[in-house]
């Protein structure tokens, strides 16, 4: 069994890498010495996600990641690719290990939103989002299981605080980020020893997430929903995304785990 301390001379893909969580963590992976795949969408078939359009400009965003990258001396590649498509997520992991030579690190961050009671829910609707949310993250495992039994690494999968609550309006949303923390904690017994997963569970972070589509929702200033529902007053950033991914990678013996990095939303029941 490797015992990773460092992510030095690691190669890791990050799916909705081009959005501000998925940069986060790509940057951070970087930080820590690891190549980065930075995988995003341009154009999705459906409207429903937290821009409510179908021009995302996912793979545009991801370009500017992959300069960042660069520019503290980590090769980095963009490829475009739809999490929902078999075809493009199996090339996405053939190219990677074409490129790079190898997968240590797999982080299923893609991830859409919207928000709508169940009694006016489109089908279409409920399936764009489980569609993104836990299909993606079980194409991508799948496709990616082999290499990363070979170097023995580590999945990581973006959940949410919604994982663990639920919420009027995101039954969807709270139904896929509980399905993505059961697949989580049973692919961490399916590829134990050799693979380690574990999930992150963010709280609050200032992300078109919730510009966009909460904030209006729950009708008052973002930074007066910070100040009600965090404990610790302030809101989390794809920074401490990224940090936790580190660790998660870096650590052997854990795995099955959901970090939740809330500022302390999730104890704030009373």
């Amino acid at each position: 069994m490797v015992e990773r301390t460092s992510l030095d001379g690691a190669v890791s893909i990050v799916t909705g890498a081009g959005g501000d969580i998925g940069t986060g963590i790509a940057m951070e992976l970087a930080s820590a010495g690891s190549d980065i795949v930075v995988a995003d969408v341009d154009v999705l078939e459906t409207e429903y996600n937290q821009q409510s359009s179908q021009e995302v400009s996912g793979a545009t965003h991801a370009k500017e990641v992959v300069e960042r990258i660069e520019d503290q001396g980590q090769r980095a590649h963009v490829i475009e690719c739809d999490v929902t498509k078999p075809e493009q997520v199996d090339a996405m992991v053939e190219e990677t290990v074409s490129e790079f030579g190898k997968l240590d690190l797999l982080v299923n961050n893609a991830g859409v939103i919207t928000v709508t009671p169940v009694e006016e829910m489109a089908e279409a609707e409920w399936d764009s989002i489980m569609d993104v949310n836990v299909k993606g993250a079980f194409l991508v495992s799948r496709a990616a299981i082999p290499h990363l039994r070979e170097a023995e690494g580590s999945i990581i999968n973006t959940a949410s605080i919604a994982g663990s609550i639920g919420a009027a309006g995101l039954g969807h949303y709270c139904a896929s980020k509980h399905a993505v923390l059961g697949l989580t904690k049973s692919l961490s017994l399916e590829l134990a020893p050799d693979v380690t997963v574990n999930a992150i569970c963010p709280g609050i972070v200032q992300t078109p997430m919730w510009e966009d589509v909460l904030t209006p929702e729950l009708d008052e200033p973002y930074e007066e929903t910070i100040e009600r529902v965090i404990p610790m007053k302030r809101d989390q950033t794809p920074e401490d995304m990224g940090r936790t991914a580190v660790f998660l990678a870096e650590n052997r013996n854990v795995t099955g785990q959901a970090v939740t990095v809330d500022g302390g939303i999730l104890q704030n029941v009373i």
